[in-house]
């Protein structure tokens, strides 16, 4: 059915229903644009790359303390075999000379001392390693929570986009089959005023005198016109097109 089949109430009638799904559609569209945020997905990956992050960083640390331990570990090893040898050395009877005995004692002394710094240092790193061991594990454990709560939320925001999806597809569906009733220039003429106005391209006439849109007062004229006339109309200030 053309423009011209249309009585001028009906005509109004249509408009102000397509009017009212587009308004719902918009409506949709606008909550699906700050759908990720609802849902945290932005701060839930920020969160868990900033906690892989510090897990690698902790994970390094602690691999290259395990190898300075193991580095001491096989030094410590190697000079408790050395005092062993002077020790046995020093036992064995065959040296007989006092200086020589006293040097080797000296030697020996020298090197407990060493091992005994080396021992602290290696307990100290004993005990650095099971704080790191711990600290990692326990970001482990947060990356585990943080990267499970992000795919939650991805669920539930693949969820919700669906059924907003869904839902704009049917008021689109809805809407068509009214357009479709619509002369072509004038639905050309709505979906320009619809991206021109922010979504609002059909208003009413608020009390026979003003434009629903930008709220001005009309002409004297043009309020007589209203109480006369059936239709549409357009707004001398706005170009919105009016219903009563």
């Amino acid at each position: 059915m053309g423009l011209s089949e249309i009585e001028p109430v009906e005509l109004a009638s249509t408009l102000r229903d397509v009017q009212k799904f587009d308004t719902e559609i918009l409506s949709i569209r606008r909550e699906i644009a700050v759908l990720e945020d609802k849902h945290h997905l932005g701060e839930l990956s920020s969160e868990l790359e900033k906690a892989r992050a510090s897990l690698a960083e902790k994970e390094a640390e602690l691999e290259d303390l395990e190898l300075k331990q193991h580095k001491l570990d096989g030094e410590l090893a190697l000079l408790s075999e050395k005092i062993s040898k002077e020790e046995e050395k020093m036992m064995s009877g065959t040296i007989m000379n006092p200086k020589e005995l006293t040097a080797i004692q000296a030697e020996i002394f020298a090197l407990r001392k060493k091992r005994d710094e080396m021992e602290t240092e290696d307990l100290e790193e004993m005990v650095a390693l099971d704080g790191l061991r711990q600290g990692s594990l326990e970001v482990s454990r947060l990356v585990e929570e943080v990267s499970s709560g992000l795919e939650a939320a991805r669920e539930a925001y693949g969820r919700e986009l669906e059924e907003k999806e869904g839902e704009v597809a049917r008021l689109e569906a809805e809407r068509d089959k009214l357009k479709v009733r619509l002369d072509p220039d004038l639905i050309e003429r709505y979906e320009k005023l619809l991206a021109e106005k922010d979504g609002l391209a059909v208003v009413e006439i608020l009390q026979g005198r003003s434009c629903g849109g930008c709220r001005i007062e009309f002409s004297r004229t043009q309020i007589d016109r209203f109480q006369h006339e059936e239709g549409i109309f357009r707004c001398e200030y706005c170009r919105r097109i009016l219903v009563k």
